[in-house]
């Protein structure tokens, strides 16, 4: 699972502990700008999100951002129009060519929830 090129990701810090892989669930705080400053979304102080990393039920951006961070990490990420595919359907009103920015912060990588998923993923990507 590699981020594609177009996606641009900015540590702000780079946190501690093991990098965050395919199969991990990364619990982070999130929040989704539009480029121009507005806000889209957010995770709640008191609920942060659960990802599954790698099984692409998250926003593309979010997951790819999520790669390799470590506990405590943050980071901005840039989505560009063509990986916003995910938010467009969740959000109707955003336009085709809308640049989204995320900022995350990694507060804690428990448990894989599947060990097979880095063999699955494996499979899915190289056939």
């Amino acid at each position: 699972m590699k981020p594609p090129l177009s996606l641009k990701i900015v540590n702000l810090s780079i946190g501690s502990g093991r990098h965050c892989v395919p199969g991990d669930v990364a619990v982070c705080h999130c929040v989704c700008l539009l480029h121009q400053g507005d806000q889209l979304f957010a995770s709640e102080a008191s609920q942060p999100y659960q990802i599954r990393v790698g099984a692409r039920n998250s926003f593309a951006g979010i997951e790819y951002g999520l790669l390799g961070m470590k506990i405590g990490g943050h980071r901005k990420i840039i989505v560009p129009p063509n990986l916003a595919y995910g938010e467009r359907k969740a959000f109707p009103e955003l336009s085709e060519k809308s640049l989204l920015v995320y900022q995350i912060k990694l507060t804690d990588l428990p448990a894989k929830w599947d060990p097979e998923m880095d063999r699955r993923l494996s499979e899915r990507t190289n056939p």
